[in-house]
């Protein structure tokens, strides 16, 4: 079975770190797309780049880890490994002692991938279905106002903002965003 390809940066200001961890993964099909040696640099590595996956070490200056972890998290900026050199542990993230075995630290890349995927897929869902009952409510308001406005059933007035909306070429929740707007600029009567 051949291994997804995910690019990755690194994190560190340790140079052996840094060989080793791109070699290791390099070795296991990820592809090297970048390194920062401080976590303003980090940031903004993942930020211009949008890698899958960034691999920090916790010894990376300056500042504080923990919220570092929890930006990347929030912003969904990559999937994270975080390699303990030294410093704090983070009890909420993937974390790996170091020195770490190369196919170890490819296994727990590649899960932290799929489940990072995984989670993007959700967040497109959800934002999909944010708007589908954001554009139902819009046009439940606007056939409130027309039922209102013109005496009509809910279903005539669902016929008329459908017919409307199919005369001038718009969708339905463009006709319902008119409607909700200006009430007596569309001509239904």
């Amino acid at each position: 079975m051949e291994r997804a390809k995910y690019d990755f940066c690194v994190a560190t200001a340790n140079l052996n770190l840094k060989r080793q961890v791109i070699a290791a993964l390099a070795a296991a099909g990820f592809q090297p797309a970048g390194t920062a040696a401080s976590i303003p640099d980090l940031l903004r590595l993942l930020r211009t780049i949008q890698p899958w996956l960034a691999v920090v070490d916790t010894a990376v200056p300056p500042g504080n880890l923990a919220q570092l972890a929890s930006i990347i998290e929030e912003d969904s900026l990559a999937a994270a490994v975080y390699v303990g050199t030294s410093g704090p542990p983070l009890t909420h993230y993937v974390m790996l002692p170091w020195p770490v075995e190369a196919p170890v630290l490819a296994a727990v890349a590649e899960a932290v991938c799929l489940e990072f995927a995984r989670k993007k897929k959700l967040y497109r869902e959800i934002a999909s279905l944010k708007e589908k009952l954001t554009a139902r409510r819009e046009i439940e308001k606007a056939k409130g106002l027309l039922m209102q406005k013109l005496s009509l059933t809910e279903e005539e007035a669902f016929q008329r903002l459908r017919s409307h909306s199919m005369q001038q070429r718009l969708s339905l929740i463009e006709t319902a965003r008119q409607i909700i707007l200006d009430p007596d600029a569309v001509p239904f009567r």
